[in-house]
């Protein structure tokens, strides 16, 4: 594989400007670097987030694209684990390793957290620099398109459900939003061993997939509906938990009203606006409701998310419902935006010869 001393990347310049197709420098790996010829990257809802307002830790102008896999196409010095072409996906998030909060062992917390698409230039481009430590190998029968979805798209629900919600066998779990994130959640708290997992959407296209995707039930609600007696109907006095993936107020409130007494909602959609649940305290005292945040993952989440992939329990590929090229982010952000052609993971591919 050869140098090249510029690329292409689909840089941000700011709220309300599409993305721009632009010549840039090609990145070379310095003291525990590496550079990822980058062979897939997934469209996320953050993405779109910082188009419509949302800071971008980085500043600007800056390379959008959190959720890439690829080569390893150089190593900087005191890399000793990656070598050139070993096939990776990228972690997240990358703390410091020695503040409290990486001690705790919740490193995507961190307050000196590095992430490539947020903090520094990421991967809609056709290659990415990245700390080493951000690296997870991709075993060798899943494809990188779908190692790419798995960096967050599923490793997120995958950490929501496990680590943050500690959900346990036979419980009934709700999720409110099944597109690209909660559509991958209804099949993972299936493989995690809930008993009942109700889909909750707008989408008769999504819930179609989640049913397909392994929820026991599904609940079609309107724009101005509240699902949360609907929720609590269908799970026989509210669910044990909650996963709330849109990240608007609303159905954050919603998804609290839906719990049983000593349930737990899981905040998994990334909104700006603050939350607004209509409950007095002595509610949640009462009946022991938790409201618990959930952000990205850890490494672990993303092997185990490749280790299920790799081993047919999940299906990663099949969620991939649109793929785009390097010019195409623009319009595959406008498609996320619009949900024209309801998409539930797109995915944006290069050649890596």
């Amino acid at each position: 594989m050869c140098q090249r001393r510029m690329m292409r990347a689909a840089r941000f310049h700011g709220a309300g400007r599409p993305l721009q197709i632009e010549e840039v420098p090609y990145p070379s790996a310095e003291a525990g670097e590496v550079v990822i010829r980058v062979a897939a990257c997934g469209v996320c809802g953050s993405d779109l987030h910082f188009l419509e307002g949302m800071p971008v830790p980085a500043g600007l102008p800056v390379t959008l694209g959190h959720e890439p896999a690829g080569l390893v196409e150089s190593v900087g010095a005191n890399v000793t684990e990656w070598f050139p072409g070993d096939r990776v996906a990228l972690h997240l998030a990358n703390g410091c390793g020695t503040c409290r909060v990486c001690q705790a062992g919740q490193p995507n917390c961190c307050p000196h957290l590095v992430a490539v698409g947020l903090h520094i230039d990421g991967a809609f481009a056709e290659a990415v620099r990245v700390p080493a430590g951000c690296l997870v190998r991709v075993p060798a029968d899943v494809s990188l398109a779908a190692a790419a979805v798995a960096t967050d798209g599923v490793a997120t629900p995958f950490h929501a459900l496990k680590c943050r919600a500690r959900l346990q066998r036979g419980e009934r779990v709700a999720v409110i939003g099944v597109g690209g994130v909660g559509g991958h959640a209804v099949r993972l708290a299936g493989v995690l061993g809930a008993g009942q997992v109700v889909a909750v959407d707008r989408s008769p296209v999504a819930l179609d997939r989640a049913l397909r995707g392994g929820a026991t039930d599904t609940l079609l609600v309107k724009a101005d509906e509240d699902p949360a007696l609907r929720i609590r109907e269908v799970t026989d006095g509210g669910a044990d938990l909650v996963l709330e993936c849109v990240g608007v107020p609303e159905t954050l409130a919603a998804g609290v009203r839906a719990l049983r007494p000593g349930g737990r909602l899981i905040a998994v959609g990334v909104g700006m606006m603050p939350p607004q649940i209509d409950l007095p305290q002595a509610f949640f005292s009462l009946t022991e409701l938790a409201v618990i945040g959930t952000f990205g993952s850890h490494r672990e989440d993303v092997e185990e998310v490749l280790r299920l992939e790799a081993s047919g329990r999940i299906d990663i590929e099949s969620s991939i419902s649109h793929r785009i090229s390097l010019d195409e982010v623009p319009e595959g952000l406008e498609m996320l935006r619009t949900k024209k052609g309801d998409p539930q993971r797109i995915v944006v591919e290069m050649p890596v010869d």
